[in-house]
């Protein structure tokens, strides 16, 4: 009577995805995968080493396609949540020019930020109406430097 290998490698293969299953780290995953590959030249291939080198390759192979495909799907960078994070963002203006103590207001994503007022600026500030599109420059405590985006 002969052991039939693929079976063992089948079962080997689905109770690594079923711990995948339940882990999420991925690296049970590739072992899992390539153990059913290997169960799948067992069924036609009876030597052993055959099997191992066939493991070994294919697990290679899979963990590092795993880990780089993990890598750029999930570790993708999402920009500063913080508020140098704004700097190059655009927003709305949503209130012009009234005085040095009110220069105005715009809206960037769904957050209203007071504009700074830069006495060396004044020019640029005045000019903004409601409605212009601006870029942040810079981010001073709460309050934002502004320039006007050509169109």
């Amino acid at each position: 009577m002969t052991f039939d290998w693929h079976w063992l490698y089948f079962v080997f293969g689905v109770l690594f995805i079923l711990i995948e299953i339940f882990t999420l780290t991925f690296y049970f995953l590739p072992i899992g995968i390539a153990a059913i590959v290997t169960g799948i030249f067992a069924l036609f291939i009876q030597n052993v080493y055959i099997h191992v080198a066939i493991f070994t390759i294919a697990g290679i192979i899979l963990l590092f396609l795993i880990s780089k495909w993990k890598k750029s799907r999930f570790l993708k960078p999402v920009g500063s949540q913080f508020v140098a994070g704004l700097v190059g963002q655009q927003g709305v203006i949503i209130e012009g020019f009234m005085s040095s103590q009110s220069p105005g207001k715009v809206k960037i994503f769904s957050d209203i930020w007071e504009i700074h007022w830069d006495p060396h600026q004044e020019n640029k500030i005045m000019n903004l109406k409601v409605g212009d599109l601006v870029k942040v420059i810079t981010v001073e405590g709460n309050k934002v430097t502004v320039d006007k985006v050509k169109t």
